[in-house]
């Protein structure tokens, strides 16, 4: 098979350079900024259909740059932008390769793009273009099965993330490797899996199998640690040894508790440095990989959160975690559309919470949700 989707995404990202200049009008050439994040959405529906959504973010931090990208939007979705004529081309391009490649009946049809200034404060330019992708999954009776097309492994960069999503009628049964988030406390009973980059996957991977809602797939099972389900790896011959897969649950899990632990730990109050607690050597030794590289970033926002008493100023946050300005206020809005953090404009700061920690102004005074988010 020839390697259909080895440079899928970076491909696309091609794609993410050409928005970089085109989203920002001559007026305001002088203040360019690139996309901030990109994310590869896959919607995977029963007949092995799936639905490709590539969303480009980039914080806009002034009304000027606001202005300029609504300029833009309004012509990117009233016209058929060289943008997104290629965008067309390219995927129509990558759809034939995986016919040919797989043997499997494909066609690349229902396109549509989006454009719009979105955020709690209008503070985030985003891009979408989608389109449906016949034939893209494997389907094998009651199972469906992602991965395939992968051929030579695909790769995401900084900044990106990819995000599966089951349609209504499936489950997840299997992912491997094990996402970097889920939607849900387990595998079974999420919506979406997610990678972050920047990730070189192996061959054929990442290797999704979904099945019809209710059924069991042999091998799998119910066990998760905190936030991250293992997946068994299946192999379409049969699963992998549940003694085993307890093992990587209980490590997994003991990772988690030390990660959390050390993170509460380093960020209490100081002890002095006449503190007779002081623990051996081997135990204060630096880890070749840190604690804090084990949690994810909007765990890492959480614990800080819950640290300073449920509220924190989104510039603390930066500070403290040394990320980008972008990327924190991407992550945050990211948060914010899962009701998992609120955010609320005071004065020419953003104060973020967590649900029930709110200023009391705000609490009072929180508009209601918008009942189709």
């Amino acid at each position: 098979m020839t390697r259909v989707l080895a440079g899928l995404l970076t491909a696309f990202a091609v794609l993410g350079l050409a928005l970089t200049g085109a989203a920002t009008p001559a007026a305001a050439a002088t203040n360019q900024t690139d996309f901030d994040s990109v994310h590869y959405t896959v919607t995977v529906h029963e007949n092995g259909s799936a639905r490709w959504t590539f969303t480009y973010q980039t914080a806009l931090d002034n009304e000027s740059q606001r202005q300029a990208f609504r300029t833009y939007a309004d012509r990117f979705e009233a016209n058929e932008t060289a943008l997104y004529q290629s965008f067309r081309t390219r995927a129509t391009d990558l759809v034939a390769d995986g016919q040919n490649a797989t043997g499997r009946s494909m066609t690349a049809t229902h396109f549509s793009r989006d454009a719009a200034v979105r955020g709690l404060n209008d503070d985030l330019g985003v891009i979408e273009m989608s389109f449906t992708w016949t034939g893209f999954a494997r389907v094998d009776g009651d199972r469906v099965i992602v991965g395939d097309l992968f051929d030579g492994g695909l790769y995401i960069a900084d900044d990106q993330r990819f995000v599966v999503t089951a349609a209504p009628g499936l489950d997840f049964a299997t992912a491997e490797p094990t996402p970097d988030a889920l939607s849900g406390t387990t595998l079974a009973d999420s919506d979406t899996l997610t990678w972050l980059g920047e990730r070189q996957f192996t061959d054929e991977r990442p290797r999704i199998v979904l099945t019809t809602a209710n059924t069991t797939t042999p091998g799998t099972t119910a066990l998760t640690t905190t936030g991250t389900t293992l997946a068994n790896g299946d192999t379409g011959d049969g699963g992998v040894s549940p003694l085993l897969l307890l093992a990587g649950v209980l490590l997994a899990a003991l990772l988690g508790i030390a990660a959390t632990a050390s993170y509460y730990t380093r960020h209490r109050d100081a002890p002095s440095d006449a503190s007779t607690d002081t623990p051996p050597a081997d135990v204060a030794a630096e880890p070749a990989v840190s604690d804090a590289d084990l949690l994810t970033d909007d765990r890492r926002v959480i614990n800080l959160l819950e640290d300073h008493g449920g509220r924190m100023r989104q510039a603390s946050i930066v500070d403290e975690t040394d990320w980008s300005k972008s990327k924190v206020s991407m992550l945050l809005s990211d948060m914010e559309d899962d009701d998992r953090i609120t955010r609320l404009r005071i004065g020419r700061e953003n104060v973020v919470s967590l649900p029930g920690h709110e200023p009391d102004a705000a609490r009072d005074n929180r508009p209601d949700p918008d009942p189709d988010e």
